[in-house]
């Protein structure tokens, strides 16, 4: 369950807010002023949150890496066309 809690009170209560969440698996968002500052997860949440921003970026990686690829194919076959063009531009100036 997801509760909001103090600064002051979460530095009061620091042991329960543990307790609770790590094993009522209930999240704690700490404000200060009102404002939202930080969460206190469970460990294997974070772990699992961790797990997924690596899968994302690893996937990010190999997406850039096949549009490199996908850019050089095409660039190749333009390349080959107009060295192809200019062959043949060249052997009908000989004739």
């Amino acid at each position: 369950m997801l509760k909001k809690i103090s600064a002051i009170k979460a530095r009061q209560n620091l042991g329960q807010v543990m307790n609770e969440v790590a094993l009522k698996e209930d999240e704690y968002i700490v404000e200060r002023a009102g404002k939202p500052l930080v969460a206190i997860i469970p460990i294997d949440q974070y772990k699992r949150l961790l797990g997924e921003r690596e899968d994302f970026f690893r996937m990010v990686d190999e997406i850039q890496k096949e549009a490199v690829r996908s850019d050089r194919k095409g660039i190749d076959s333009e390349i080959e066309e107009v060295v192809r063009a200019y062959r043949k531009s060249k052997s009908k100036s000989k004739k």
